[in-house]
């Protein structure tokens, strides 16, 4: 998930949170938006990279639904069903429109779920997500309701792919077969192992080392295209729960490429490769269109405020703050990512 006012005002911020290249199709950009200008900006800066464009509906983390992103954009259905329209009116038809969401909360939560979901398949877009807990629920691994999100998609006439609890391959092939549903997204599962949709690795929950392996494979290929917030961070959610607690600590300290290198040498025998096959990524410039600013920036700029073209974006600027003290690990999605005290 991107955020939408961070990749429409800063250059540093789209470079730290996208890339692609022409082997990686298909691939949907997801962005957190909380009206239809900035949803579409984003779309428009993003059209020539993608295939698709996803608003996240469905976040439950606190800092966003508190800024009106993710499970905030719930308590506001027709402004979802605005969103989707102003996209569609933008792009080409054949563009990709989806929205990720969850059960709505409250009475009657069930029909109401599906009274929006069939309101959004009536605005265009192409598929839904729906992820089986209300916004209060979070991840409550008891409370998901895959009844619920069987019943959702018999109510649709477009795709459903569904998500929650999905932790290893084995849980995403149940979760398909119970809910009959078009596909199964995993999110967390799949940060902490990116290997969870292997078959080889039916029950596993953790990251194989080999994995770490090929992902350093991929950052050798990659070189600058792979800036090190990235590098590090997708490191951080595979690795760092197998680490011991002063292994850790160490290696949230590291600043570059070379260091988090060197560090998986000394401590796992992982390579680099010093003189990979380059990669064959896509040149992503954004000179193509440019963003509009949107009325709080042009308030911020009065204030002497202005957004810089050379921020990290919120999420990586507070990913790396609670790194470093330790502090916001709940609305950062990060709880239980750095393992138990050992």
């Amino acid at each position: 998930m991107m955020i939408s006012d961070s990749i429409n005002n800063s250059e540093k911020a789209r470079q730290n949170e996208f890339s692609t290249g022409s082997d990686d199709q298909p691939v949907i950009a997801q962005f957190a938006a909380k009206d239809p200008t900035e949803f579409v900006t984003s779309a428009q800066l993003i059209y020539p990279y993608v295939d698709g464009i996803d608003l996240n509906c469905g976040c439950p983390q606190s800092w966003a639904m508190a800024k009106g992103y993710g499970c905030g954009m719930l308590r506001q259905p027709e402004l979802i069903r605005q969103v989707v329209q102003q996209v569609r009116q933008t792009l080409p038809v054949e563009f990709s429109v989806s929205v990720k969401m969850r059960l709505l909360g409250g009475d009657e939560s069930l029909q109401r779920t599906i009274d929006l979901a069939r309101q959004l398949e009536h605005a265009g877009v192409t598929f839904l997500t729906l992820h089986g807990r209300t916004p209060a629920q979070k991840h409550s691994k008891d409370t998901l309701d895959i009844p619920a999100m069987s019943e959702v998609r018999k109510s649709l006439q477009i795709p459903l792919i569904v998500n929650g609890n999905v932790e290893s391959y084995r849980d995403a092939c149940d979760m398909h077969e119970q809910t009959g549903a078009a596909g199964v997204m995993a999110a967390r599962g799949l940060l902490d192992n990116p290997a969870l949709f292997n078959s080889s690795y039916p029950e596993s929950r953790t990251t194989p080392l080999s994995c770490v392996q090929q992902w350093l494979d991929i950052a050798a290929a990659a070189g600058d295209n792979l800036l090190f917030q990235c590098f590090h961070h997708h490191l951080t959610f595979m690795w760092s729960a197998q680490m011991k607690r002063d292994l850790r600590v160490q290696f949230n300290s590291l600043g570059t490429k070379q260091q988090v290198v060197n560090f998986l040498k000394e401590h796992y025998n992982l390579q680099y490769e010093d003189d990979p096959t380059p990669a064959n990524y896509t040149d992503c410039t954004y000179t193509h269109f440019t963003p509009p600013k949107h009325a709080r920036h042009i308030a911020a700029e009065s204030d002497e405020q202005a957004w810089s073209s050379q921020s990290d974006g919120k999420f990586f600027t507070e990913f790396r703050a609670h790194q470093l003290t330790g502090t916001g690990g709940d609305d950062l999605e990060l709880g239980g990512l750095f393992g138990n005290e050992e």
